[in-house]
């Protein structure tokens, strides 16, 4: 079986975020509609051999240049026009879903509920520097530093204690997690799990054809990847539905997110990549219905699913290991290999390692390592500076699976270049059919929240080039100690996963390295 994720485009975007790239003969996403008078190749069942897309701005645009620290204040502003309640302490405190905590003697402590409300009320208004009264006592608020968190000082006497902010958004501690991240529930299963079993892996579903799987013969390399992907739905298809979203050059930033997020959140890297990892990124398009809405308004005009701010958040997936279309054949996707033009996005590499808090004089030294790193592994990186990869074969592939009840949240179904494809919507009714997948196309908004956390969504990856598919989990654990040492002061791990998570934290998380808990 195929692990399809959507093709990146031989014009050179790091991640083509778009299905239309490949093979298309469907208008480009220079602002309007489809053409109503071309057709997709694979509508009729046959898969399509990919081919240079035409020259775009498909050139990492989705990758974060603000490297600005992001403060509590701008995101809880952010946060509040979603009119989430918030609880402190167990007591309603504000319309923000956080908690304060302050660091006293014994270890960090949840503020009390009217200080907590105050201090939320002042965030949310966008104020990082205000006063409070609690206890009788007059307290200084400052979050107007670059460090993680914040201050309190009492106006009276002096005393200064520091305060953070933790975010309560449906954490789950990765440590209650199940051990394993390919173990299936033992618990007995629902009569709509039981039904979902019954049906078989997804990609089978429906009377599906297994003749794209024929571009395979030949190559025992790709046949392995594609039957561990098949094993993968057979083993998770009653809880899960599954996605495939195919990538090139992009590896390298996934690669960085996964180390990042191994490091600061316990991450588990060795199965997959991380699409997405800056957490804050999302406070304006944390779903699907809000991404729909935001292409109806306004990418509808402006690039559609190539505009920068769709691609920030969102990647485009086929929905079955077999799939022939509309724009890809999931199988000659991954055989096929990738071409590029010569374009260097060394730059972007240090733009994401000073987003991630990398100190700014070690990014630089720190880049070329990684680059130095992945030749060693085998990972192509000729985009970035390096060398290409000795088999010319750069494409990877990701094997995405979601929880169910996430699927509406997450995903929505969609048409080449991103509108949304109303026949298979709810994407969940779709999604929990019997039907054939060969043929369709989503979207889904990559939020690090759920990414992270394999209790909602778990990935596995395959990459076209054999040296660096057996070579990754090494490439990830020299990776992962190497940012490890960089990020290695507890003060810094703090701050930079508060920058990443968005001014917040996770209501788990400690400054303790994260990698003892994986």
């Amino acid at each position: 079986a195929v692990a399809s994720i959507l093709h990146e485009s031989s014009s050179c975007a790091l991640d083509i975020q778009n299905m239309g790239c490949v093979g298309s003969k469907i208008a480009e996403p220079d602002g309007g509609g489809l053409s109503k008078t071309d057709k997709a190749p694979g509508d009729a069942g046959e898969p399509v051999l990919p081919s240079k897309a035409a020259d775009g701005d498909d050139d990492l645009g989705w990758v974060a240049h603000d490297t600005s620290p992001t403060t509590p204040a701008g995101v809880l502003a952010a946060r509040r026009g979603g009119g989430v309640v918030a609880t402190n302490s167990g007591h309603a405190a504000c319309a923000l879903d956080v908690r304060i905590q302050i660091e006293l003697e014994g270890g960090w402590r949840d503020c009390g509920a009217d200080e907590a409300k105050q201090i939320c009320e002042h965030l949310s208004s966008g104020e990082s520097r205000f006063q409070i009264t609690a206890r009788g006592q007059v307290y200084a608020i400052d979050f107007s530093g670059d460090e993680a968190g914040g201050k309190q000082t009492n106006v009276s006497t002096g005393k200064t204690r520091r305060l953070r902010v933790l975010d309560t958004d449906g954490d789950i501690p990765p440590e209650e997690e199940d051990s394993k991240i390919d173990h299936v529930s033992t618990f007995p299963a629902s009569p709509e799990m039981e039904q979902q079993r019954s049906y078989g892996p997804q990609s089978k579903r429906g009377g599906a054809s297994m003749h794209p799987f024929r571009v395979l013969e030949g190559n025992l390399h790709a046949q392995k990847c594609f039957a561990n992907f098949e094993a993968n739905e057979a083993r998770l298809c009653g809880e899960w539905a599954v996605f495939y979203h195919s990538y090139s050059f992009a590896a390298l930033i996934y690669e960085v997110h996964a180390a990042v997020g191994s490091v600061l959140f316990r991450f588990r890297s060795q199965y997959a990549t991380l699409p997405r990892i800056l957490v804050h990124e999302f406070n304006d398009i944390p779903d699907a219905p809000t991404l729909v809405h935001r292409f109806d308004t306004e990418f509808a005009t402006s690039k559609r699913d190539h505009h920068p701010d769709f691609r920030r958040v969102g990647l485009s997936v086929m929905c079955s290991l077999a799939s022939t279309g509309p724009e890809a054949c999931t199988a000659m996707v991954f055989v096929s290999g990738y071409s590029c033009k010569d374009l260097s996005f060394k730059g972007v590499l240090e733009n994401l390692l000073e987003s991630c808090y990398v100190p700014k004089k070690k990014v630089k030294q720190l880049a070329n390592e990684i680059i130095a790193m992945s030749e060693k592994h085998g990972l192509d990186v000729s985009q970035f500076g390096g060398k290409p990869c000795q088999s010319g074969k750069a494409g990877h592939l990701m094997q995405l699976f979601i929880k169910r009840n996430l699927v509406d949240k997450l995903c929505y179904a969609a048409k080449p270049y991103g509108p949304r494809d109303d026949e298979r919507m709810p994407i969940s009714k779709w999604m929990n059919s019997n039907s054939s997948f060969q043929v369709g196309q989503a979207r889904v908004v990559a939020h690090p929240k759920y990414f992270m956390q394999a209790n909602c969504v778990r990935m596995f990856v395959a990459s076209a080039d054999p040296t660096f598919h057996k070579n990754r989990q090494a490439f990830q654990s020299e990776l992962i100690q190497k940012l490890g040492l960089i990020l290695g002061e507890p003060s810094l791990r703090e701050k930079a996963a508060t920058g990443i998570y968005g001014g917040t934290l996770p209501s788990w998380w400690t400054s303790e390295d994260q990698r003892k808990h994986r």
